[in-house]
C-alpha cells in the first residue's frame, strides 16, 4: 500500500485546465504511452502501438439498424500501449508530485493531475516482466482513494501492456469534447506532430466505430518540408518547419508551438497574416501548417503545458511572444509568397472595383492610404469592406486635420526654407483637393442611387400595387420632420428643383397650427428669396411660399372637388387667411406680394389630364407635365408626372454621372 506524499485534492483544485482544452488529460496520457515505449526501445527491439479507445454514454446509444453509437456522448478515454509498463521506477514516479524522472525529455511530472480535474475516476492496468517474470500492477487513481493498493501479482506468460482508462467526464468539460472520432484524431495529430516525424513512432489509433490510424493520417494529409528554417530572435535560436495539411477540419492556417515535442499553443494565422485566410484551402486543397520549435521555448513552457511563461509584448531584456511569432510569421509569408501576391492582387482589384462602380468617395485612399488599404482582408463582404474604408478615410480625415494644423502652426513661427514650404504646401493642398473631390463623389452617386430607388418605386410591387405615398414622400423629404429637424443632405428636393434645397423653413408632413385635427400639406416651403435666409420665421411676410403635393402612382380615382390641385388652392386660401402657425407656434405671414408655387408630382391618368384640361392647364413641351398661372392666387401651379420627375433631375444630374462613370 502506497499513498501520495502531498495534498491532492488541494494539487488537483489549483492544476489549471482550462474548460476548452478537454483534451489535454488525453495527450498527457499518449505522450507517456510514447515514453514508455521508446524507454523498453532502449531495451530491445519491437514495434510500438498505442491504441486510444471512445468511451461513449451507453444510455444513448440507439440500438437502430443504419444509426451508429457515435451520435453518443463522449465520456472517457481506454489508452493502451505496449510500452515498458509501470515498474517500481515509474510507480514511484507516479507517487511523486513534479516528478523529475523524465525531466530530460521535458517532463513535468504533473500531467497525471488533469487526469483527476477533468475526470471522477482513472484506472490503471499495467502488465510487464519484472526480472523475468510477468506481472501485473491495478489500481484506481483518484481524489476519493489517498492509497494505491501497488501490490504485484504474477500472471501467466502475456504481452507488454499498459491501460489507463480516463472515465466520466465532468460536464464542465464534457460538454465541450464534441462526438466525433475523426476530429478527435486529428487534434491528437496536431499534438503530437514531431513524434510522428519520427521513424521510431508508435502506431497510434483512435477506435470507434471504425479504426483511425493517426500515422496514416499524417503522411496522407501532411506534407513537410525536409529542412527546417532556422530563425533567430534575439539571442535565442528556433527552428520552423513548413508544412501543408489537406485537412479542412483544421479551420485554418496555424503556427504550432511546440515544447518539449509537445505542441502547447496554436497561432490562428488569419489573424495576423492579413491575405491568408481560409480560401487557402478552397483554393489550394490544403491549410498551411508551421512546427515552431525551440529550447527557449522548452525552458518557459508552463507545468499544465496549455501556455508559455513568456510575456506577449516586448519588455527591456526578455523576447517576448509578439517577437517569436512575428519572426515566424515572416518566414511563412516567404513561404507562401506565390499564394499570397495572387491573394493581394485580387484583392486589389476588387477593392478599386468596388470604389469605381459603387463607393467613388474613397477613391482618394487608394493614393494616401495605401498601407490601411492592403490591411484590409481579402475576403470581407461588401457590406464589410465599406465599413472598414469608411473607417480608414476617418483616419485619413484625422491625420489630414492634423496636418494643415501643423502646417498653420510652422507658418504662424515663420519659416526657414521656402522651397521646402512650398512643396510641402503643394502636396497638402492636392491632398486636400482629392478628398473634397471623393467628398463630391459621394453626393453625386448617391443622387445616382436615389434616382433609381425613385424608378423603382414608382413601378408595381410583387403584389402587383404600387407604392404608397409615404414611400415617395420619404425618399424627397423624411415625413413629420422640418428644416430644423434634419440636416441638409438627409432630404431629397433636388430632385424637383435645385433651389427648393435652400428655403427658409421646410416642414414635411406637418399640420397647420401643429394640430392633428387641422389639414397638413406633404411639404411646405418658406423662403425670403431675395436674401435667400437661413433664419428662422422671424414673423415677416414671406416672398415666397411653396408647397408640394405627393400622390400615388398611377392614381386614377379623381374628380371636380377631389384631386391635388383643388387641394394645393385649398392650402393657399388657409395660408392666406394669416391665422396658420407653424410647428412652433410662430405665424406663417402672407403678404399681396407672396409669390405661391404648387408642385403636384402624380401621373397623368386619364382623369387627372381630365381635370387639369377643365382648368385651362397647359401640356409641358415634353408632354410629362402640365401647367398654369392662377393670377388671382398669385400661384405658379405645375402638374409633374414621376416620368418626367426622373427625367429631369437625370438631365440635370448627367454631366455628374458621366464625369463619375456610374
Amino acid at each position: 500500500m502506497a499513498g501520495f506524499t502531498i495534498d491532492l485534492a488541494g494539487r488537483v483544485k489549483n492544476f489549471d485546465l482550462p474548460k476548452t482544452q478537454p483534451l489535454i488529460p488525453l495527450f498527457e496520457a499518449v505522450v507517456n504511452s510514447i515514453y514508455a515505449i521508446e524507454e523498453r526501445m532502449e531495451r530491445e527491439d519491437f514495434k510500438g502501438k498505442i491504441d486510444i479507445r471512445i468511451i461513449r454514454e451507453p444510455q444513448e446509444i440507439a440500438p437502430v439498424e443504419g444509426i451508429n453509437s457515435t451520435i453518443n456522448e463522449i465520456i472517457g478515454f481506454s489508452i493502451s500501449d505496449n510500452g515498458i509498463g509501470l515498474d517500481d521506477n515509474n510507480m514511484k514516479s507516479f507517487l511523486q508530485s513534479d516528478s523529475t524522472y523524465r525531466a530530460e525529455k521535458g517532463g513535468k511530472g504533473v500531467g497525471r493531475f488533469s487526469w483527476l480535474k477533468a475526470f471522477d475516476n482513472t484506472k490503471i492496468t499495467s502488465i510487464y516482466k519484472d526480472d523475468d517474470i510477468w506481472v501485473k500492477r491495478e489500481f484506481e487513481f483518484s481524489l476519493d482513494k489517498l492509497d494505491i493498493d501497488d501490490s504485484l501479482k504474477e500472471v501467466e506468460e502475456a504481452d507488454y501492456c499498459t491501460t489507463i482508462e480516463l472515465i466520466d467526464y465532468k460536464p464542465v468539460y464534457r460538454k465541450h469534447v464534441g462526438k466525433s472520432p475523426e476530429v478527435i484524431a486529428t487534434k491528437i495529430m496536431q499534438h503530437c506532430m514531431i513524434y510522428l516525424m519520427s521513424p521510431n513512432c508508435p502506431i497510434i489509433s483512435v477506435i470507434d466505430d471504425e479504426r483511425y490510424c493517426i500515422n496514416d493520417m499524417f503522411e496522407k494529409r501532411i506534407t513537410r518540408d525536409d529542412n527546417p528554417v532556422d530563425i533567430v530572435v534575439g539571442a535565442e535560436k528556433f527552428s520552423l518547419v513548413n508544412a501543408k495539411i489537406e485537412d479542412a477540419s483544421v479551420g485554418g492556417s496555424k503556427i504550432y508551438l511546440y515544447a518539449n515535442e509537445r505542441m502547447v499553443k496554436p497561432i490562428d494565422l488569419d489573424k495576423i497574416l492579413v491575405d491568408l485566410d481560409k480560401n487557402i484551402y478552397d483554393d489550394k486543397g490544403f491549410y498551411y501548417v508551421g512546427i515552431l520549435t525551440g529550447k527557449y521555448l522548452d525552458d518557459n513552457v508552463e507545468m499544465n503545458r496549455t501556455s508559455f511563461d513568456i510575456s506577449e509584448t516586448a519588455g527591456e531584456d526578455d523576447i517576448s511572444m509578439d517577437d517569436i511569432v512575428s519572426k515566424a510569421k515572416d518566414q511563412v509569408e516567404e513561404y507562401l509568397k506565390d499564394y499570397l501576391m495572387e491573394v493581394r492582387e485580387k484583392k486589389d482589384a476588387r477593392i478599386r472595383k468596388y470604389i469605381t462602380s459603387s463607393a467613388p468617395q474613397f477613391g482618394h485612399l487608394l493614393k494616401y492610404m495605401p498601407d490601411s488599404i492592403n490591411a484590409i482582408k481579402p475576403t470581407l463582404s461588401d457590406a464589410k469592406l465599406d465599413e472598414e474604408l469608411y473607417r480608414i478615410k476617418r483616419k485619413f480625415d484625422v491625420e489630414l486635420k492634423k496636418e494643415n494644423q501643423d502646417m498653420l502652426d510652422k507658418m504662424s513661427t515663420g519659416i526657414d526654407d521656402l522651397g521646402q514650404y512650398e512643396q510641402k504646401f503643394k502636396e497638402q493642398f492636392e491632398k486636400i483637393s482629392e478628398a473634397n473631390k471623393s467628398a463630391l463623389a459621394e453626393y453625386v452617386y448617391h443622387r445616382k442611387i436615389i434616382l433609381e430607388m425613385l424608378r423603382k418605386g414608382i413601378h408595381l410591387k410583387e403584389d402587383g400595387r404600387f407604392n404608397k405615398e409615404s414611400y415617395i414622400h420619404n425618399l424627397i423629404y423624411p415625413m413629420r420632420r422640418t428644416s430644423e429637424d434634419i440636416e441638409y443632405e438627409s432630404h431629397n428636393l433636388w430632385l424637383i428643383d435645385e433651389r427648393l434645397a435652400y428655403c427658409e423653413y421646410i416642414s414635411s408632413d406637418i399640420p397647420f397650427d401643429n394640430n392633428p385635427k387641422e389639414e397638413r400639406t406633404d411639404i411646405l416651403m418658406l423662403d425670403h428669396p431675395i436674401a435667400l435666409s437661413d433664419e428662422n420665421n422671424t414673423g415677416r411676410e414671406f416672398e415666397t411660399i411653396v408647397i408640394l403635393e405627393l400622390k400615388r402612382p398611377m392614381r386614377d380615382d379623381y374628380d371636380a372637388k377631389e384631386n391635388p390641385i383643388q387641394q394645393l388652392l385649398g392650402y393657399v386660401d388657409k395660408l392666406c387667411t394669416n391665422k396658420v402657425t407653424d410647428k412652433n407656434g410662430r405665424p406663417i405671414k402672407v403678404g399681396s406680394n407672396t409669390q405661391f408655387y404648387l408642385y403636384a408630382v402624380c401621373d397623368l391618368t386619364p382623369k387627372m389630364v381630365k381635370v387639369a384640361e377643365d382648368r385651362d392647364f397647359i401640356e409641358t413641351p415634353d408632354k410629362l407635365g402640365m401647367y398654369k398661372y392662377h393670377e388671382k392666387k398669385r400661384a405658379y401651379i405645375e402638374l409633374i408626372s414621376y416620368d418626367k420627375l426622373i427625367w429631369d433631375a437625370e438631365k440635370r444630374n448627367k454631366v455628374l454621372f458621366e464625369k463619375l462613370g456610374v
